[in-house]
């Protein structure tokens, strides 16, 4: 399954490709990296991980935030056309109880590619987590034919992560 949706190149047949930007700066690399099965066998949905270089985390797509917890250490962006971007802040993240991270964006608002959604002390993760690495995933990749992510290193906002094929 894993193989059909994310791919190294385009697939043979799709209507339109939509590109995401990064929401982070850093080096992206395949999901596949993270050191923990539920991102890495797809249960959060298909997508790329990072490995964060700065302090803050965009928006990737045009969207509505519908899901921030209070730690902020994670964020769902949904977009117009129905596709889900969940984005997550290191391994167990949660654990931190918000330490680290200051909330930006709010439930129910609708923010641009670019904006700022959330800030995080990237010194306090890197003493408190066993892994920095953040998965931003497509949380209903059956609405898509393919996803090619993009592996190398990201200015966030202005470089590509992933092209999502429908």
């Amino acid at each position: 399954m894993l193989s059909s949706i994310v791919r190294p190149d385009a697939p043979k047949k799709f209507n339109k490709a939509l590109a995401v930007s990064s929401p982070l700066a850093g080096k992206i690399v395949p999901l596949a990296s993270v050191p923990n099965a539920l991102f890495n066998q797809g249960m959060y949905g298909q997508g790329v991980a990072i490995e964060p270089s700065g302090y803050q985390l965009l928006a990737p797509y045009s969207g509505v935030i519908t899901s921030f917890p209070q730690t902020g250490h994670c964020i769902t962006l949904t977009a117009k056309n129905g596709l889900r971007f969940y984005m997550q802040l290191g391994m167990d993240s949660h654990a931190m109880m918000g330490e680290g991270f200051k909330r930006v964006a709010k439930v129910g608002k609708a923010y641009k590619t670019g904006e700022v959604l959330l800030e995080f002390d990237l010194i306090k993760m890197r003493r408190a987590l066993h892994s920095t690495l953040s998965p931003f995933t497509v949380q209903n990749p059956q609405k898509l034919s393919s996803i090619q992510g993009h592996y190398y290193q990201a200015i966030a906002a202005q470089d590509v992560a992933m092209t999502l094929f429908v």
